[in-house]
């Protein structure tokens, strides 16, 4: 966590309360300059060839490598993960998708010819697709995956061709200036790739600026003002926000190994994780699966990563843990029943024992929509399309899982699910691939991240016609018969009615 005072953001460890350093906030008179040399720097960037573009990148990435386990330890103290998670969700999983983007870029924006097909006869030319930068992406980042959710979108937007001006989550600053030390260290263009460190009114700021277009990874609150108000300028945006995953469990899921699955989805990354399973919809008797994930949860181990072998580190601040114990309140007074947790460690640190709830009904579900922190909702359906419908009554549709020994059946039902990502027998693990794309449906926001689709976000088509100078074109001035006779032949040839 951190706070800011006298122009510095002051982060803390949220598992101990201790001070970690500072980091300079961005004066926010400041915010238009720095955009501004952005493009000074993108206009000879875009102009830079994609080979030469990908060299610069993939020195940076080779420093990511090589700092890994720094960013390891500084994730684990920052943001409060045990550090093998920090390693593999964060670390690992970003230096997969920069470097899914070094190897397959030119690929997947190579020029296209796009032939007339049967318009040939109209005497159109072919065309060329070619891809563009926007100019100037303006990105406000989070905490939860400082790594993650950062470094991989601007990879893909300097390899595209672009600038960026990008606002570290003020929760974990320290991580945000040492990527951004990162980018300064491997020699792009000055100003080209520049952090502006603060809290809601820097962000505010950079989306008011001269910016291309916006990114926004976050909460679905703070993500609508920062899309309104990019709408009301015009500039196209990117959205990744909250998800409320569902997982409907079909009465032939094997019991211990989706058990043990199911609560590793639910409480990885203390459950500050967009994509964690939320609500457990079980076909059939919710009982025996609701005692099992209790026993689970009960059985984790919460405490400071740093200092002592955890399952389950800190939520990120004091005021989100506050923020998560009134939401269990909320579902408990909505009918809810603890089965798990329910409270607050008393200890230094934001600590919140892994909470299971049993419920009869949708009510507690709903009171829990859109809560980030480590709990689970486990209520029981008739039938697998009273869980789909459960399933999708939320207005979040990020990603959700299926699970059962009969993977055609399992299928069948995840065709019908409104969501961005559907897992079958997994959870959370799948989002790590480097080649899919990442994002939601619904209020859990839109457009995608990673691989090509998330290429494609920073680029524009532009399609150039060809042809030679002179030859036939029986559409020119003066119009005579020809033209009604050469389209009344066309128009049978292609377009006849019965």
């Amino acid at each position: 966590m951190s706070t800011e005072t006298a122009g510095l953001l002051y982060a803390y460890n949220p598992a101990t309360g201790h001070a970690l350093g500072t980091v300079p906030a961005t004066p926010i008179e400041d915010i238009p300059l720095v955009v501004e040399r952005a493009r000074a720097a993108q206009s000879a960037w875009a102009e830079v060839p994609l080979r030469e573009r990908l060299r610069r990148l993939r020195g940076w990435y080779q420093l990511l490598a090589r700092d890994a386990d720094t960013w390891a330890d500084l994730i684990r103290d920052e943001v409060g993960k045990p550090r093998g998670e920090a390693m593999g969700g964060d670390v690992v999983a970003s230096l997969d998708a920069i470097r899914w983007t070094l190897r397959r870029t030119p690929r997947v924006l190579a020029d296209r010819r796009i032939g007339t097909g049967w318009q040939r006869w109209l005497l159109l030319p072919s065309g060329r697709l070619r891809w563009r930068p926007w100019g100037i992406i303006g990105m406000i980042g989070t905490w939860n995956y400082p790594l993650l959710l950062n470094a991989p979108p601007i990879a893909q937007a300097l390899a595209t061709g672009n600038g960026v001006v990008w606002k570290p989550s003020e929760l974990s600053p320290m991580c945000g200036e040492r990527l951004q030390q990162s980018l300064d260290a491997a020699g792009f263009p000055q100003g080209l790739v520049a952090a502006v460190q603060g809290g809601a009114d820097v962000g505010r700021a950079l989306t008011e600026a001269a910016i291309d277009k916006g990114m926004f990874t976050g909460g679905v609150a703070n993500g609508r003002r920062v899309l309104a108000g990019l709408a009301a300028r015009g500039v196209p945006a990117l959205a990744e926000l909250s998800g409320f995953d569902p997982a409907i469990v079909l009465p032939d899921a094997p019991f211990d190994g989706t058990v043990r699955c199911l609560t590793w989805g639910a409480f990885f990354g203390c459950g500050q994780t967009c994509v964690a399973v939320k609500r457990v919809l079980v076909v059939g008797d919710p009982a025996p699966w609701a005692e099992a994930l209790a026993g689970a949860a009960d059985a984790l181990r919460v405490g400071d990563p740093g200092s002592e072998p955890v399952d389950i580190g800190p939520l990120i601040s004091s005021q989100a843990r506050t923020r998560f114990d009134q939401t269990i309140r909320a579902a408990v007074d909505a009918g809810g029943r603890l089965l798990a947790g329910g409270f607050a460690l008393d200890r230094p640190g934001w600590f919140y024992r892994p909470t299971v709830i049993a419920a009869d009904g949708p009510e507690p579900e709903a009171a829990l929509e859109g809560v980030f922190g480590p709990v689970v909702v486990v209520r029981g359906l008739t039938d697998p399309d009273a869980a789909i419908a459960a399933a999708n009554s939320s207005s979040f549709a990020l990603s959700a899982s299926v699970w059962g020994r009969d993977r055609t059946v399992a299928r069948r039902v995840a065709r019908r699910i409104d969501a961005g990502m559907v897992a079958i027998n997994d959870a959370v693990a799948p989002t790590a691939h480097a080649a899919v794309p990442f994002g939601g449906t619904k209020a859990s926001g839109f457009g995608r991240t990673k691989g090509a689709w998330g290429l494609f976000e920073f680029v524009q088509t532009q399609t150039l016609y060809e042809r030679g100078p002179g030859g036939f074109r029986p559409w020119l001035f003066p119009y005579s018969s020809l033209l009604e006779r050469l389209m009344t032949i066309y128009r049978r040839l292609f377009h006849r009615t019965q």
